[in-house]
C-alpha cells in the first residue's frame, strides 16, 4: 500500500512539472496554455504566482558544481516580481504557509544556486530563490521568497550538510572490505 501511495505522489508531481514546463516554455501559445492546464488543481493553485513570473532562462536544467562535486536538476530559473530566482515547484496535500514548513527545500534551492553560479554553461548569476507549494484542491499556492541574505544563511547550512555527507561517504569507503 505504501509503495502505491508513493508512486501516485511521484506521478502527480511529475505531471505537475510537465504541465509547468509546458506553461513556462516560450513556444507555448498563452491561450492554449491556459485552456489546456487550468483543469489541473495544482495549476489552478499557482495561477496567482504565474502572473509574477517572467524572463524564464532555464527549465528542468542540469547543473553541476565542479569544485564541490555535486549535480542536480533544477526546475526553473526566472524572474519573480522582477528578481532573478531559482524556482522550485512543490506539491503538497497539507498547507505549508511558512518557509520552515518546507523542511530542507531551502537547502536544495541554495545548492542549485551555488551550482548554477559556478557552472560555465550558464551566463548569469542568481542570488534569490523561490519555493512554490501548490495544492491539489486548487487552493492558492504558498510562495516562499528567499532574498540574497536568507540564501547566504542557507548556503552556510548547505556547505555543512555537504561536508557531513562527504565525510560519511569517505568513512563508508574506508570501512568496506576488499
Amino acid at each position: 500500500m505504501k509503495v502505491r501511495v508513493l508512486r501516485d505522489i511521484f506521478s502527480q508531481g511529475k505531471r505537475f512539472h510537465e504541465a509547468l514546463e509546458s506553461i513556462l516554455s516560450p513556444q507555448e501559445n498563452l491561450k492554449e496554455r491556459d485552456e489546456k492546464h487550468l483543469q489541473c488543481g495544482y495549476i489552478e493553485s499557482i495561477q496567482h504566482i504565474l502572473k509574477d513570473i517572467s524572463g524564464v532562462l532555464a527549465l528542468e536544467s542540469a547543473v553541476h558544481h565542479e569544485t564541490l562535486k555535486y549535480t542536480g536538476l533544477l526546475d526553473c530559473v526566472a524572474e519573480y516580481q522582477g528578481k532573478l530566482c531559482v524556482i522550485d515547484w512543490k506539491t503538497s496535500e497539507k498547507p505549508k504557509p511558512f518557509l520552515r514548513n518546507t523542511y530542507d527545500n531551502p537547502l536544495q534551492i541554495v545548492a542549485y544556486m551555488g551550482a548554477i553560479n559556478h557552472d560555465a554553461n550558464y551566463s548569469f548569476q542568481v542570488q534569490c530563490g523561490l519555493i512554490v507549494v501548490a495544492y491539489k484542491d486548487g487552493s492558492p499556492a504558498h510562495p516562499h521568497f528567499m532574498d540574497a541574505e536568507l540564501c547566504s544563511q542557507y548556503w552556510v547550512k548547505w556547505l555543512l550538510r555537504l561536508e557531513e555527507y562527504t565525510e560519511k561517504k569517505k568513512n563508508q569507503n574506508i570501512q568496506k572490505p576488499d
